[in-house]
């Protein structure tokens, strides 16, 4: 159901470049790069690791690329020999892990990432962690964390497309979303990397206000005006903003997608913000 363009690496592309050149210009890819759906990239030492949702068919899961200069690119592993065989029990029609997200705080990596099925809300955000991401390093270990928060058929949200930030004072936030009520977020544990005890609050960050005459959802699937996913926040200076995708494009049509951005200097956000027709 989530399909998030390459915010994370153009976003690392863009502030690589923006101090030497004025105007957007697309920089040449090449190696391994192709099919790398939902990319999240962290550096480690000199090599920088890029994490991708498992493609449909595969039996190892959340592929890994690595690449010295963000242009040149090889595969280097995967994070999952299989779907863990909690997922399994927990939602047995899921086929491949979906949308990691790669942060290190307190000492360690974390890779967020998601399970699901197309068009239901039934769905997980679980966590993995990582010393390292240097696969010579003899720490270099992934431990399956578990469960970190799922939403079901009754709720009004979609727990998959996580992404941690880390505010000023060094705590991290989880926000994710995908269709439904929109973009929500959680306060994160920074010790154990999963809800927060002291804040069970969850906070709305984005959504779509229903259009007049809107077209009524097609049976199993959320209206298409309801399409806002992908959520990514970057902390520059005073302000956090919000990256997310807000048009609907079906996998099977080359059909045009959009980012929204938004920003706010308060955190946590107080109150959702309602995107209309764009």
């Amino acid at each position: 159901m989530r399909y998030r363009a390459w915010l994370p690496i153009l976003w690392s592309l863009l502030l690589a470049q923006v101090a030497v050149c004025q105007e957007p210009r697309s920089l040449p890819l090449s190696g391994d790069y192709a099919l790398a759906h939902d990319p999240a990239i962290a550096k480690d030492g000199n090599t920088y690791c890029l994490f991708t949702t498992s493609g449909p068919h595969d039996v190892e899961q959340i592929p890994i690329r690595c690449s010295n200069d963000l242009l040149v690119w090889k595969e280097c592993g995967h994070v999952f020999a299989e779907v863990p065989a909690w997922i399994h029990e927990a939602s047995p029609k899921t086929k491949n892990l979906w949308a990691p997200d790669i942060s290190y705080f307190n000492g360690k990596y974390h890779l967020y990432y998601a399970y699901s099925v197309f068009g239901v809300n039934t769905s997980g955000i679980a966590l993995a962690t990582n010393k390292t991401l240097d696969t010579s390093s003899p720490d270099y270990r992934w431990s399956d964390q578990g469960m970190v928060l799922s939403s079901t058929a009754t709720d009004d949200f979609n727990a998959i497309d996580a992404n941690i930030v880390v505010d000023e004072k060094g705590q991290p936030w989880l926000s994710f979303g995908s269709f439904w009520s929109g973009i929500k977020m959680r306060r994160i544990d920074a010790i154990a990397g999963k809800l927060s005890s002291k804040d069970n609050r969850l906070y709305a960050l984005a959504a779509r206000r229903k259009p007049e005459n809107a077209e009524p959802a097609k049976p199993g699937l959320p209206a298409n005006w309801q399409a806002i996913e992908a959520p990514f926040i970057v902390r520059h200076e005073k302000y956090f903003y919000l990256l997310s995708r807000s048009i609907f494009a079906a996998a099977a049509h080359a059909a045009p997608t959009a980012s929204w951005l938004g920003a706010h200097e308060r955190w946590p956000v107080p109150t959702s913000t309602k995107l209309g027709k764009r």
